[in-house]
């Protein structure tokens, strides 16, 4: 494979290009032999500070806390080897297992963020009930990730819907068989999130009773999008609205923190909906934001796409590159839009990353086999209720009193995980192949 180097974007945030093998020492034979459990799994995703939400797993005998994220492809975790590291959380340690086979591949992840050094080597990896014999994955030996040293995750796991780029190793859904699966995270400050392995309704239920998109790219969860606006769309405010015409491409993204979207589309946006009140105390007068996502309509209410800031003190400036909307005074508990700038061009238009805020309204599904996401409506609970409601699409997700009582949800900028961490997308052209 040959180097590609990641873009810049706008707003100081680019995203993630594609390995580059610097050597090989050696080859290993039999692999990804693998036990893969019919029932479904359902596994808790832990919150930390709104912005991350990550599971425990097993490489070896070792439990690993890991960000599950439909954004890559490959298993990524941080380990020994890593003498520079920060380990904030238990790295992996090779020496410590009786079930690692040395590869000895090296290879350079180029992303938005900084450079990333890794190993490839082959590990049992358990999830739960599914156990992977010899699966492949990388060691970070060395990093420029700033993320990494403070975050509550020591891995990337990888559940895009195919092969990396240029790779044909098996990715950790290949290997445990796992053909759909579900992410839902639920809406309270500091609840937890849910990933299901396996089917959590019937075909014929969630036909009857779920939204359903298409999956346009070969490598990510994409699918497209058009007229993004607050509040129902009118004449006037046409000029104002992205992603109309030919529309823009939506990824549905994990294992990203917030919304990302395109720096014009976001001044658009910005012309729609009145200022928001740095004590948020107009927060039940703003509109629902309102997409169409493969023909059907999607909403959100303010409370999805608002948060106030939070922490201690900011350390660094880089935090606040990645948000289209920053403040002119870095002040604390501030009340601001949830978005992030990515500026990239698709075969299927500007590209969008609908991020942790989806996930807390809509219980959305991952079909490989069909190559289609399906959409139910979030209970309090993470279980999936019907999108349509009598017949009807209910699209109308309005932030109602007892919603809007605890306020926006409280974030960490510190802690918030870009798009250029969590996906791997070649940005070496001007239209990138999702």
């Amino acid at each position: 494979m040959r180097l590609v180097s990641a873009a810049a974007l706008a707003g100081s945030l680019s995203v993630s290009g594609r390995a580059l093998v610097l050597r090989r020492d050696s080859e290993a034979a039999a692999h990804n032999n693998s036990v893969a459990v019919a029932k479904t799994y359902r596994q808790e995703l832990h919150n930390f500070q709104n912005v991350q939400y990550f599971g425990d797993f097993k490489i070896g005998d070792q439990v690993i806390s890991g960000i599950f994220d439909t954004g890559s492809f490959e298993l990524l975790v941080r380990s020994t080897r890593c003498d520079h590291c920060a380990h904030p959380t238990a790295p992996y340690d090779r020496t410590k297992s009786d079930t690692y086979t040395k590869n000895g591949t090296v290879a350079k992840h180029v992303y938005g963020s900084g450079p990333c050094i890794s190993m490839q080597g082959y590990e049992t990896v358990t999830v739960g009930p599914m156990v992977s014999e010899g699966q492949s994955f990388w060691e970070i030996i060395r990093h420029e990730i700033h993320a990494l040293d403070s975050a509550k995750f020591a891995a990337i796991v990888g559940i895009g819907p195919n092969f990396a780029y240029g790779n044909t190793d098996k990715t950790l859904l290949m290997s445990f068989g796992v053909t759909e699966f579900s992410v839902c995270l639920q809406r309270g400050a500091g609840a937890s999130g849910y990933l299901t392995w396996g089917p959590t309704a019937s075909a014929e239920h969630r036909d009857a009773h779920f939204a359903k998109a298409r999956v346009l790219g070969k490598h990510h969860w994409v699918t497209s999008m058009h007229d993004v606006s607050f509040g129902p769309l009118t004449q006037a405010m046409k000029p104002f609205v992205p992603c109309t015409g030919k529309g823009c491409a939506v990824i549905i993204d994990s294992g990203t923190s917030l919304i990302a979207a395109p720096g014009l589309a976001l001044q658009q946006l910005s012309k729609q909906i009145e200022p928001i009140m740095e004590d948020c105390s107009n927060l039940h007068k703003l509109p629902t934001l309102r997409f169409t996502i493969d023909g059907t309509e999607f909403t959100l209410p303010p409370k999805a796409y608002v948060m106030r800031i939070t922490g201690a003190v900011m350390e660094a400036d880089s935090v606040w590159d990645i948000l289209f909307f920053k403040p002119k005074l870095r002040k604390l508990n501030m009340c601001m839009p949830a978005f992030m700038q990515i500026d990239m061009m698709s075969q299927n238009g500007p590209v969008w990353i609908m991020g942790m805020p989806f996930f807390r309204y809509y219980h959305t599904t991952f079909d490989r086999t069909a190559k289609e996401m399906h959409f139910a409506r979030a209970s309090p609970d993470c279980s999936p209720q019907p999108f349509r409601v009598d017949g009807e699409e209910k699209t109308q997700l309005l932030a109602t009193d007892s919603d809007l009582d605890d306020g926006p949800m409280d974030m960490d900028p510190k802690a918030m995980v870009p798009p250029s961490l969590s996906s791997l997308i070649d940005t070496s052209a001007s239209i990138v192949d999702l």
